[in-house]
């Protein structure tokens, strides 16, 4: 992080948007691995699923959007600072805060505490996304850097079973049980926290110190392009977020599901499993994107997701008691594929599609909607799981994910997506000449 070499601002870009990428899905997916661990020594009442998954959410959303803006408004350094730091409060709090012998006062604090790390989390998305894509004059280059960042998302989901993994091994008690779920959800500030520090080194770009606008708004109301390109990003980061957190955010239950009652020791044998396997999707994704593009990674990402939830559908419609083993390789399969494609494609594409006074802006547009889907993903799975049962579910993400190849047909223009940044790479060429001179 030392800025003794002439690219010790583009690693200090990579640093910050991946490290952050590891953080925001640590965070978001922390909860999820310690609810297990808490049930027998604080058990919860039927809203506290629903409100301490939904909360991060509602949070990320605010984060994303006001974020976003002021990422174009006052800088990519100043809006980062801002939000890492209400990231490593709200991580801090759901560990710290928590006490008292009535379970809903627990939860209820863990739910504002979340909400509080939720937008800053979600204000994470569109600062490194820009960051990273602004690393590098190069196009081609810019593609990949925010391919790379993102990946870190992938160790990030796994990390917080890994760590249920260890801290399951303590005896069974309730002061242990206390130390469990602190840790667990406590140990977010640690990746926040030096993405922290690492920003207080950062320094925006040369080209958007001279692009950026002085209202970003009014930038963006002034070109009805950027609209219609945001249909595309915004719709299809939706409908993806709606089968991806449908599915991960109630791994526990799904694995559950499959394998029936089981220890918590194996249930996070197979949640990490299942993670893992989405590892070396996410690395496919990023070398199809450097040979392929973002338009061909969205559609065909969204019929092969169709293809998997199509398959374990089918599974559970024939053996609805029986071939775990088949059902848990198909859920594997799955992950892979919810890892491959629109996971990378979406991230990416907004980055592609506008240009650098309103990239943050419209990037957190993009990625506020699809925590809304992650928000219906949430709250709508078990209920439509208790009415359906999986197969039902499955079938209803099948034909999500067919929606989000035909929205991609629809309003992805990739096209037009590659001659708006070749446009800008040679502008900000231009602009970096003037600055150096």
């Amino acid at each position: 992080l030392s800025d003794s070499k002439p690219e010790s601002g583009a690693k200090k870009s990579a640093f910050i948007s991946a490290m952050g990428n590891f953080s925001i899905q640590y965070n978001l997916s922390a909860a999820s691995a310690a609810l297990p661990l808490m049930q027998d020594d604080y058990p919860p009442e039927s809203w506290v699923g629903y409100t301490l998954k939904g909360m991060v959410f509602a949070g990320a959303v605010v984060g994303m959007c006001v974020m976003g803006y002021l990422g174009d408004l006052i800088g990519r350094k100043r809006a980062l600072i801002v939000t890492l730091t209400l990231t490593v409060l709200g991580a801090l709090g759901c560990a710290v805060f928590p006490w008292g012998s009535n379970v809903d006062v627990i939860y209820a604090v863990i739910s504002v505490c979340r909400f509080i790390l939720g937008v800053g989390a979600g204000g994470i998305y569109p600062l490194s996304a820009a960051a990273a894509s602004e690393s590098t004059t190069s196009h081609a280059e810019a593609k990949s850097n925010v391919g790379k960042a993102f990946f870190w998302q992938t160790p990030g989901a796994m990390f917080p079973y890994l760590v249920g993994l260890i801290l399951v091994q303590l005896n069974n008690t309730s002061t242990v049980t206390e130390i469990q779920f602190r840790l667990l959800m406590g140990l977010g500030v640690i990746p926040a926290g030096i993405v922290l520090y690492a920003a207080f080194g950062y320094e925006d770009s040369k080209a958007f110190k001279r692009m950026h606008a002085r209202s970003p708004w009014h930038e963006a109301l002034e070109h009805r392009a950027y609209w219609r390109h945001l249909i595309g990003t915004a719709g299809t980061w939706f409908i993806y977020d709606v089968a991806y957190y449908g599915i991960n955010i109630f791994t526990p239950d799904i694995v559950a599901d499959i394998f029936g009652p089981s220890s918590n020791q194996d249930d996070f044998w197979h949640e990490v499993v299942a993670q893992a396997i989405g590892i070396p999707g996410c690395v496919l994704a990023i070398v199809a994107l450097s040979r392929k593009g973002t338009y061909w990674l969205m559609l065909y990402g969204f019929w092969l997701i169709a293809i998997f939830f199509g398959l374990f559908a089918l599974t559970y419609e024939i053996w609805p008691h029986s071939q775990s083993v088949l059902k848990y390789v198909l859920y594997c399969g799955l992950t892979f594929s919810l890892n491959f494609g629109p996971n990378v494609a979406t991230y990416v594409l907004p980055t592609t599609c506008f240009p650098v006074q309103v990239r943050s802006l419209f990037h957190g547009l993009s990625a506020a909607s699809a925590k809304l889907g992650a928000v219906v993903g949430t709250y709508l799975f078990k209920p439509l799981s208790d009415a359906w049962g999986v197969s039902g579910l499955m079938w209803l993400q099948m034909g999500l994910s067919v929606l989000g190849a035909l929205v991609t047909i629809k309003y992805v223009d990739n096209d037009r997506s590659e001659e708006i940044m070749a446009e800008e790479e040679e502008e900000e060429r231009k602009l970096l000449v003037a600055v150096n001179e």
